[in-house]
């Protein structure tokens, strides 16, 4: 809820109605390991928590899934904040082309980083492989990076149902129970993660 600009951005807009795609079709051989996903399973649990049951959860690939939400629902702002890996990067092009096309406004807003990879490039256009010198071009010359988001004071949950499933139908968690020892020493959900007061 805190320091997430899609959510902030998509809330001033009007009513949200907040969901989770897992897209292990996307992602191929990158998709979550089991541990990731025990992880992930509480997060989300945590997280729904905080949007007072609001979330809705979906799985399959997100390329055909999220249009046709849009296009079924009439939805006509989609946020979402941008992940980097190279697989996610050309997978978040489709969707907005698709998108753009059923006439819906898609954005994707920096949540994760202080700078994107390409606002601190060397002066060829290519990444740093070292980190002092590309602190030091960050530091004099990239953007100040943005200040955190509060949490939105006023938003409001659209309780329209999208027709998901539900967080156990995600099968996050593994069928042969070995995760309970990792559980117990994890702090998972929001407040574990940051300073919220």
């Amino acid at each position: 809820m805190h320091d997430n600009p899609a959510l902030s951005t998509a809330a001033r807009a009007g009513a949200v109605i907040p969901i989770f795609i897992l897209d292990d079709v996307s992602a191929g051989e990158m998709a979550r390991g089991a541990a990731s996903r025990v992880w992930l399973h509480h997060s989300l649990a945590a997280l729904d928590a905080s949007l007072g049951g609001s979330l809705q959860y979906f799985a399959g690939d997100a390329r055909d899934l999220l249009p046709r939400l849009v296009a079924e629902h009439g939805v006509e702002e989609i946020h979402w904040n941008r992940c980097y890996e190279p697989w996610r990067r050309e997978r978040d092009v489709v969707i907005k082309s698709r998108l753009k096309e059923l006439g819906a406004d898609a954005y994707s807003h920096n949540g994760a980083l202080l700078w994107e990879p390409w606002e601190v490039l060397k002066t060829d256009g290519t990444p740093y492989q070292v980190f002092t010198p590309f602190y030091r071009r960050a530091r004099a010359q990239a953007p100040v990076p943005r200040k955190p988001v509060p949490a939105p004071r006023d938003c409001v949950f659209h309780g329209k149902d999208f027709g998901g499933c539900s967080l156990a139908d995600l099968a996050l968690l593994p069928p042969v129970r070995w995760d309970h020892a990792c559980v117990n020493t994890w702090t998972i959900g929001e407040a574990a993660a940051c300073c919220v007061r």
